[in-house]
């Protein structure tokens, strides 16, 4: 069992172009019971292997208790696992349900081009931040990559790392979007030490990586002629899971995922980004006595 820690832990909704009053920011406490591995852990499309003898995972109702009663979502429709100290480096993973728009070609994430598109969704998101920050009275600010985005092509992958302020608080998020053969699936990483540098977090991302396996026949290598391609490429993901509007991912059933109903709050929010890492700098703790 492990102690949720009372450290800043919680969620900030950074909304695109609606009014929020404030952040939400809250807090997790009491214990959860975590489930040690014995097997690997099914997933929507895939499953999780650990890496670490001390790597355990939160049961379905645990995961969507915290989701629903601590951070105020209002339902669990897009939250798959939580698991926890997978292996080296890593404290928490946040697997998000599969995103099933089709096939996501990498090609616009090649070539010289694809920096100043990149550099466009970063100018994009800094405008939709300042536009909250006006509706808002918080000062939100993207202030960086810390972890250039990326595309593995050979591991078939979109991986970031950006830095932000809220209200001068310097927070970090971490993400990795799996290519399958029916979309990709979003993982939001929290490692076990906080201020790391490009190259800490990217082996980070490789133990994430390296600990899911996807279904049989579900790979990114197993796409056939004739299987559903998503109508954007891998820089309408980046854009989206920012919460910036871009080409034709814009309209695509993409967008959809990302939207959260607050329990207080009567209306829609666009999530264009939670961080498993500066914005709730602890998630879960360490197992008592270790």
């Amino acid at each position: 069992m492990r102690q949720v820690i009372r450290d800043n832990i919680g969620m900030i909704l950074a909304a695109h172009m609606v009014m929020l009053t404030a952040p939400v920011l809250v807090h997790a406490e009491g214990n959860h019971n975590f489930i040690n591995f014995t097997e690997p852990l099914k997933t929507e499309r895939g499953e999780l292997a650990p890496i670490g003898p001390d790597a355990s995972y939160l049961s379905d109702a645990d995961a969507c208790a915290i989701a629903t009663r601590e951070w105020g979502w209002a339902g669990c429709t897009t939250l798959d696992k939580i698991a926890v100290d997978i292996g080296p480096g890593v404290g928490t993973i946040l697997l998000r349900k599969p995103v099933s728009d089709g096939y996501v070609k990498l090609d616009d994430f090649v070539g010289d081009s694809a920096r100043a598109e990149i550099d466009q969704i970063a100018r994009d998101l800094k405008e939709s931040l300042a536009a909250q920050s006006k509706q808002t009275g918080r000062k939100i600010e993207f202030t960086g990559w810390r972890l250039y985005p990326t595309a593995d092509r050979q591991r078939n992958l979109i991986y970031y790392a950006l830095d932000m302020s809220w209200d001068g608080d310097p927070q970090t998020a971490i993400r990795v979007m799996l290519l399958d053969r029916y979309g990709f699936i979003e993982m939001e990483v929290l490692p076990s030490a906080d201020n790391l540098g490009a190259q800490q977090i990217a082996a980070v991302i490789d133990t994430v990586i390296s600990a899911y396996r996807p279904k049989a026949q579900a790979s990114y290598s197993n796409f056939q002629s004739g299987d559903k391609v998503a109508a954007y490429g891998g820089l309408g993901v980046l854009a989206t899971v920012l919460g910036v509007k871009y080409g034709k991912a814009a309209s695509a059933g993409l967008i959809a995922v990302v939207l959260i109903l607050l329990k207080k709050v009567w209306f829609i929010v666009l999530l264009p980004f939670v961080a498993l890492g500066g914005l709730f700098k602890r998630l879960f703790g360490r197992k008592a006595g270790a």
